[in-house]
């Protein structure tokens, strides 16, 4: 417990490599950063907690990770899975469609980690061969169907013979929020029932790589690159038979368990996460230039979406000068972002609006909305490579 003028709030530091257990002595920053421990947005005015910050490289494997993790119990009080939108509707079409070719090999399912339902749904509505899917998620709030088996733990508490009838795993981006990833693949390697693994993984190379802010925060605390996750699962007896990248948000696996595959040294070729904090850093005079001329003519200066990319990069920059944050999500509108107190606002009644100014900050995610904004160039700012409205 560290209760200082800057934290008070349950966390722990690691000490090891999540890959390959070597010692963590190399850190990104020279002095801890500090960061909101959640994501989610409020209505109240509780004071929010921060917890330190920083990054481990690991010198052997070059696998990097934040350096401190907080109180599961206080990240996921609430649950915040609410992408609206085209890109992730879509991405539950197309995994439903990927595993088609595998379907008949697929007696029932296990899903860890959905907090909806909306995969489970669909598949359940297109394969009728499916008499049980089960949903290991300690806080659902979907409408629950008939064939679905609600597991109300986390997936690390769960029996094996809770869910011995299914010879499938699901995760779909979930698997980056374990703190201690190696040792989930080796639950699910020692349970023999289970034969086909589904993975559905966050792009985080092309993230790091195209500056999107969705690497290496609360949440998602580790980075590999997307061959050393491959690796990691062929260790534990998964061999990968397909990988499917989708719209530079996610990649599709497939996984079959094959006792006769050889051990890989695990390493990460694309590690270059310091240039990832590098590329943001050096925004910082771009953005606040913007902020500075659009505040000069009176304009409201607006960020989108109201999540974990936009809590980042005010967490790293330092910059207090946004009037509102925007996003589409009903359940967000009207609220306060965890930790810095700015007023959700809706994107689509305020997009258009010439009284602001908008900082676009959702990655892949301002593909589709930069479309809907008719304001003046100068108006408008687009943090991602090679995009201008």
């Amino acid at each position: 417990m560290k209760n200082n003028k800057d934290f008070f709030v349950m966390y722990y530091s690691r000490t090891n490599c999540i890959l390959c257990n070597n010692l963590l002595n190399h850190v990104l920053f020279e002095n801890d950063l500090s960061i909101p421990i959640a994501c989610y947005c409020k209505s109240d005015n509780n004071e929010d907690v921060f917890i330190p910050y920083n990054i481990y490289t690991c010198s052997i494997c070059k696998t990097s990770q934040t350096k401190y993790l907080g109180d599961l119990n206080i990240i996921y009080k609430y649950n915040h899975a609410d992408s609206t939108g085209n890109i992730m509707e879509n991405l539950h079409k197309k995994v439903n469609t990927f595993l088609c070719k595998y379907i008949r090999n697929i007696t029932n399912i296990t899903e860890i980690g959905s907090s909806k339902g909306i995969l489970s749904s669909i598949i359940l509505n297109t394969y009728n061969s499916i008499e049980k899917y089960y949903i290991v998620e300690p806080s659902f709030i979907g409408k629950k169907e008939d064939k679905q088996i609600i597991i109300s733990e986390f997936f690390e508490n769960v029996e094996y013979n809770v869910y011995e009838d299914s010879n499938t795993i699901i995760m779909s981006h979930v698997f980056e929020h374990f703190y201690n990833p190696k040792e989930i693949v080796n639950v699910i390697k020692n349970n023999t029932n289970i034969e086909y693994i589904l993975l559905v993984w966050p792009d985080l190379e092309y993230y790091k790589d195209n500056n999107i802010y969705h690497v290496l925060n609360t949440e998602h605390t580790f980075y590999i690159d997307n061959n050393c996750i491959k690796d990691l699962f062929n260790n534990n007896s998964f061999e990968m038979i397909e990988q499917l990248k989708y719209a530079n948000h996610s990649v599709i696996y497939f996984f079959k368990r094959n006792h006769n595959l050889s051990t890989i040294n695990l390493y990460n070729n694309n590690h270059s996460i310091k240039n990832y904090f590098d590329d943001l850093l050096n925004k910082k005079d771009d953005i606040l230039e913007f902020i500075r001329l659009n505040k000069t003519k009176g304009k409201k200066i607006c960020i989108f979406p109201a999540s974990v990319h936009t809590q980042f990069l005010i967490m790293l920059l330092e910059i207090n000068d946004f009037d509102f944050i925007l996003d589409n999500s009903p359940n967000k509108i009207g609220k306060y972002i965890y930790g810095y107190n700015l007023e959700c606002i809706s994107f689509e009644e305020n997009c258009n609006n010439d009284n602001h100014a908008i900082i676009l900050n959702g990655g892949c995610f301002n593909d589709e909305v930069i479309k809907k904004i008719n304001l003046d160039k100068k108006q408008c700012l687009v943090l991602s490579i090679n995009k201008s409205i």
